[in-house]
C-alpha cells in the first residue's frame, strides 16, 4: 500500500472509530433515559452534556439498581477504556508521527499506529453493535406512550 493510500485508510478508519464511540455514548444516554423512572426527556437532560465518565457511572448505577445486567463486566471495562481510547485518537495520534523527521522512523511509527487503530476500531465496533442492539431492544420494550 502506498503512503498516501495508507494515510487515506487511516483517516477513514480513524473517522469511523470516532463515530462508533459517539454512537456508544448516545446509546448509553438513550438506554439510561428509557430505563430510569420518570420522564424520558427529564432523564435524558441529566446526562445530555455530561462527560463520558459520568455517563458510564450513572448508567452502571442504574444497571445495578434495576438488576438490568444486559452489559457484561468485559463491556464495562471497554467502556471505561473508551475514555482513554477516545482521548488518544482525538488529541494525540497524528502528533505521534507527524513531527518525526526521519522518513524511515516516521513510516515505522505510522505503521505501528495503524495497527493500534485497527485493533481499537474492531473492539469498539463490536461493542457499538452490541450497544445499538441493546438500545433498540430497550426502547421497544420500555418506551412510555
Amino acid at each position: 500500500m502506498k503512503q498516501m493510500d495508507k494515510m487515506e485508510w487511516f483517516k477513514l478508519v480513524h473517522s469511523e472509530l470516532i463515530m462508533f464511540m459517539q454512537y456508544i455514548e448516545q446509546d448509553l444516554k438513550i438506554i439510561y433515559a428509557t430505563l430510569k423512572d420518570g420522564k424520558f426527556d427529564d432523564n435524558y437532560k441529566v446526562l445530555a452534556d455530561a462527560p463520558l465518565g459520568k455517563i458510564i457511572k450513572e448508567f452502571r448505577e442504574l444497571d445495578k439498581k434495576k438488576g438490568f445486567s444486559k452489559i457484561n463486566e468485559k463491556d464495562y471495562e471497554l467502556l471505561d477504556e473508551i475514555r482513554e481510547i477516545r482521548n488518544y485518537w482525538a488529541h494525540q495520534c497524528y502528533l505521534d508521527f507527524h513531527y518525526i523527521e526521519d522518513p524511515y522512523e516516521k513510516q515505522k511509527v505510522f505503521n505501528e499506529i495503524c495497527e493500534d487503530l485497527h485493533v481499537d476500531e474492531e473492539r469498539v465496533y463490536e461493542l457499538q453493535q452490541r450497544m445499538e442492539r441493546l438500545r433498540i431492544s430497550v426502547v421497544k420494550k420500555y418506551r412510555r406512550k
